[in-house]
């Protein structure tokens, strides 16, 4: 028996799953993250992107109260930590010098040096930021299409 994985949730992830989407569904069964005995890890900055999308949003009690909830469900990465900061220099050091489009992401910088910090793999839609880095061997993601929630290769 294999051991169980260790997933990051990308903020793409977290919407999908508040506005229970079919590409949400999908996600779940290929990846298992609810039924895992092992809480799925956010990053904290995730967390703050989904509080300023909520607002920008106006969302009601309800979607509200399914984050609130959502987040009792996952374990929060905390970026003060040194290796993460060191993750995070690397990782922007890297992408500027390949002109990655993910040096201009600040936000997606943090989400990968937590994930790289935990060794989680990361699941997420926003595959044109975090596809070089998977494909440079610099992270382990999973990049999955935002509308079906199919994995890609």
């Amino acid at each position: 028996m294999q051991p169980a994985k260790t997933w990051l949730l990308d903020t793409g992830i977290l919407l999908h799953w508040i506005r229970a989407s079919k590409a949400a569904e999908a996600i779940d069964a290929q990846f298992h993250l609810r039924e895992s005995s092992f809480r799925p890890l956010i990053c904290v900055v995730s967390l703050g992107e989904i509080e300023a999308f909520a607002r920008n949003r106006n969302w009601g009690q309800g979607k509200r109260d399914t984050l609130k909830n959502l987040k009792k469900e996952l374990v929060t990465v905390d970026i003060s930590d040194a290796r993460v900061i060191d993750a995070y220099a690397d990782i922007s050091s890297l992408a500027r010098t390949k002109g990655w489009s993910i040096f201009q992401g600040k936000n997606d910088l943090w989400i990968a040096a937590a994930a790289r910090v935990t060794s989680a793999t990361l699941i997420t839609t926003n595959n044109r930021d975090f596809r070089p880095l998977r494909d440079d061997a610099q992270l382990d993601a999973v990049l999955v299409d935002p509308h079906t929630g199919q994995q890609l290769t």
